[in-house]
Order: C-alpha cells, then structure tokens, then sequence
C-alpha cells in the first residue's frame, strides 16, 4: 500500500496542540516537524475529505486554522518552497491544482518556473502539449483531436496518461485553469 505525504502548517502558533491531536488519529504518522511545517505520512486510503475533516475538526476543538497539502506521489518540490507558498496563501487544505494557482496569482516565478520543468520531465512536451491544447479548446475531445491530428483514442490515452501521472483530473475546470496559468502560452 502507497504512503501519502501530508504537509500542515498554521502561522504563528505552538505545534504541541497540534501534535498531540494529531496523534489521537491512528492513520496519521508525524515524520518531521522543520521551522513550523508539519510532515505527515498517511495511507492512499486518506482522502482529501477526510483532511478536510481534520482540519474542522482542529478548528472546532483547538480554535486554530492552518493550510494543508495533499502531496502527489511523484510531486519533487522542497519543502523550503512549499513553507513561502504557504506563508502568503489563505488557510485551507489544498490539492495540487490549488497550489498552482495560487504560485501563479502570487507570481513566484522561480517556483512557477520549477513547476513547469517538473511537469515537463514527469509528462514529456508532446503529452503536456496535447493537454494544454484540450483546455484551449474548452475541454473538446473532439475538437482537440482534430485541430492536433490525432485519433481520438490517442487523445484520450494521453489524457489518462496525464490524469495517471500527475494526479490531476485534466477534465475539471480547476485543473484546467491550473495548467492554464501556469502554461499561458
């Protein structure tokens, strides 16, 4: 079974709290605590709703908010970065497609610059490309395969490729707009 890494950092507060609620929850494994950020190893079963939870249930019991991140599994960003992204971005637990976003409004460009050759080296151009070029054309298979030259089916592999890789669903929009920001062409 995959392991999960889970990043929680809250501005400004005594972790001591935090690390003896955390431990009530048996699925939770507190790896590292490094200048105010939290490392969390948890299984694949963990979802995003069940972070969700945990932090209202934080929030409800300790009064403290913090931001948390579902880490990819091939994801490959220090946790240096990570810790300046989320002193500037509001609380809440974020995906991958929310921190793009956010590294794009807040304009980090070294971070953003790191981001595009990650997803460079993990999807290759020409998938990457062909990714860009759905959400370009309002998210139309149809339309994408045929302006590319592709056959559908070929659209489609590479879709599920990216989907498979990158673990973010290329057919929503907040992914979408994600790549969008991040791969203005």
């Amino acid at each position: 079974m995959k392991k999960r890494t889970l990043y929680l950092y809250a501005k400004d507060h005594n972790y001591d709290e935090f690390i003896t609620f955390l431990k009530m929850d048996s699925r939770l494994l507190l790896v590292s605590k490094e200048n105010d950020l939290l490392e969390l190893i948890t299984d694949d079963e963990y979802s995003y709703d069940d972070f969700c939870k945990l932090r209202e249930l934080i929030m409800e019991e300790l009064f403290i908010d913090f931001v948390g991140f579902i880490v990819p599994y091939a994801f490959d960003i220090s946790k240096n970065d990570l810790k300046l992204v989320f002193k500037k971005i509001s609380y809440g637990i974020y995906r991958i497609e929310d921190l793009i976003i956010e590294v794009c409004l807040e304009n980090d460009l070294s971070l953003k610059k790191r981001l595009k050759s990650y997803y460079y080296n993990l999807i290759g151009h020409e998938n990457l490309n062909t990714v860009l070029s759905f959400i370009e054309f309002s998210f139309n298979a149809s339309l994408t395969a045929k302006k590319l030259y592709l056959h559908r089916n070929t659209l489609n592999y590479r879709l599920d490729l990216f989907v498979s890789k990158s673990e973010m669903d290329v057919r929503s929009f907040t992914t979408g707009l994600a790549l969008y920001l991040l791969f203005r062409r």
